[in-house]
């Protein structure tokens, strides 16, 4: 018996004393019995004769007289995680992947598509997709991202031949004879890459990857891992016409890529993003990106992580520097892709981008949502306007400085270039590490969820300065600010009054004869 580091409060562990097999509760031949106490139920208050007491009782179970065995009821449960940690080739298969696949028929060979990634030294597969020929029976290619697709054969067997599915080639054989394709045979040795084949049986699913080559080869057998049925949605049920809904991030660094990943976990099913910068290895240490996405335009990088968490979303991009020297052409295109989205969210910190940005929002009636981080990392600004609710963006940002003017205080040096921008002399003007920015990028998405989602929006105030630390108006961590922000301004396209008497005006100055009202 072994006592561990942090016993009492951990068990002791009680093996062979020669290194050898006692009992079928045990793990691994040499490894500590698995007795009645446990890590999981186990109470400084036992002692290590218990343990001695637990593993005689074991034994003596096991083996009642000389020479006689019984089984000893097991308490060991395992979780999928503890029964496939060693398992390097996984064969992933969803509740939904394991009902729509097992209403196809029996013994027809159908094309069957996989799709594949190596991650962190294992290969993980899924069932991607099912084909009769040109015809599809079961679809689920937009639930997963499109890593490596590789393509193979599907079939259903009888649960009676379950014993006889062995990871070797003649099992090729098998199947064949039982479906009557003789021809899979030569399919399969035809071809010039690694085939998978998938087998249901009885409820149980086999992945076998068979080699390219000829002849018997050896065969890979992956081990399946079956989740089970969900227990329970996660997200609200309001959540649900997020599917429909669209959102346009402008800037999609630290605080855009992590608004992003997070609207993208909520289920919003459309996006635009416009962003004209590299990512850059000095932007992983506060960006939802990685050395991944380093050296990738921030629009691709990011609609490749959206794709990681929600295949299905629609992305447009837009590689622009909006507000910067691009053509007139790129830069209205861009706006207008940003004013036929739902919500608008200006995440560069940057004033003549939030004109743009208000500008389109005013214009085409959209909710448009900010936030700014502030230097040092004492906090920043999250702010929402609604059309016809709040005022107009340009007012809004002229009651919020006012708002500052009135509690004494300027707004924090350099909220304008948080960035990337410098001062002169390329010295970098922000520090605020990604803890300081995952809170204001966060309550940047909340804003956007509240407003694609509810009637009666959960924040009364339409601005909120929140802090992080003590500083500028401040007094200790976690203080919100609320700014209450007064109607102002027409939403909607910009209107001329005298518009019809300006067009009178110019038809008499060069059509001298026509008549009054300016018809002719």
């Amino acid at each position: 018996m072994t006592y561990p580091s942090f016993f009492p409060d951990m068990p002791p562990q009680v093996t062979s004393r020669d290194g050898i097999r006692l009992s079928g509760h045990q793990y691994g031949p040499a490894g500590e019995l698995c007795l009645e106490y446990r890590p999981d139920n186990w109470e400084p208050a036992y002692t290590g004769a218990m343990l001695i007491e637990s593993a005689h009782r074991l034994l003596a179970g096991e083996a009642p007289t000389p020479g006689t065995a019984a089984e000893v009821a097991s308490a060991h449960r395992t979780t999928i995680g503890q029964s496939v940690r060693k398992q390097t080739l996984r064969f992933i298969v969803s509740s939904a992947a394991k009902s729509g696949l097992m209403a196809l028929p029996q013994y027809q060979v159908l094309d069957v598509e996989v799709v594949e990634h190596f991650v962190a030294g294992y290969w993980l597969a899924f069932p991607r997709r099912v084909m009769d020929g040109d015809a599809v029976r079961w679809d689920a290619s937009l639930e997963l991202p499109t890593y490596r697709v590789r393509k193979g054969l599907f079939v259903r067997i009888d649960a009676s031949f379950l014993s006889k599915i062995k990871p070797d080639y003649g099992l090729l054989r098998t199947i064949a004879e039982l479906s009557q394709r003789e021809d899979l045979v030569a399919r399969v040795d035809k071809s010039d890459a690694e085939m998978p084949f998938v087998i249901e049986c009885g409820g149980t699913f086999r992945l076998l990857s068979i080699p390219a080559g000829s002849g018997t080869r050896t065969v890979f057998d992956y081990r399946t891992v079956a989740v089970p049925p969900s227990s329970g949605a996660r997200l609200p049920p309001e959540y649900a016409r997020l599917s429909a809904a669209s959102v346009a991030i402008v800037g999609c660094g630290s605080v855009g890529s992590k608004v992003a990943a997070s609207l993208a976990r909520s289920g919003v099913g459309r996006f635009v993003l416009v962003d004209g910068d590299l990512m850059l290895a000095d932007n992983v240490v506060r960006n939802d990106l990685d050395w991944r996405s380093v050296g990738l335009s921030k629009p691709d990088a990011v609609e490749d992580r959206i794709g990681q968490i929600r295949p299905s979303a629609a992305v447009e991009k837009r590689r622009l520097d909006l507000g910067g020297q691009e053509s007139s052409d790129a830069t209205d295109a861009a706006l207008v892709a940003i004013g036929g989205c739902d919500v608008i969210v200006d995440a560069t910190a940057d004033p003549q981008v939030f004109n743009l940005c208000g500008a389109v929002a005013k214009s085409e009636r959209r909710t448009l949502v900010w936030g700014e981080v502030f230097a040092g990392g004492i906090g920043g600004l999250v702010a929402r306007l609604r059309p016809g609710v709040e005022p107009v963006p340009h007012a809004a940002r002229r009651q919020i400085l006012a708002w500052c003017a009135e509690h004494g205080v300027l707004p924090p040096a350099g909220t304008a270039e948080q960035y990337g921008l410098s001062l002169p002399g390329g010295v970098p003007l922000i520090v605020a590490d990604d803890a300081d920015v995952t809170v204001m990028a966060a309550h940047v998405s909340r804003l956007v969820v509240d407003a694609l989602t509810r009637d009666e929006s959960l924040f009364p105030q339409a601005a909120y300065a929140v802090g992080l630390k003590p500083g500028w108006i401040f007094g200790a961590p976690f203080e919100t600010w609320p700014i209450d922000l007064k109607p102002e301004g027409e939403w909607g396209p910009p209107t001329d009054e005298n518009i019809a008497d300006e067009l009178n005006a110019m038809v008499r100055e060069f059509f001298p004869a026509a008549p009054e009202g300016g018809s002719s």
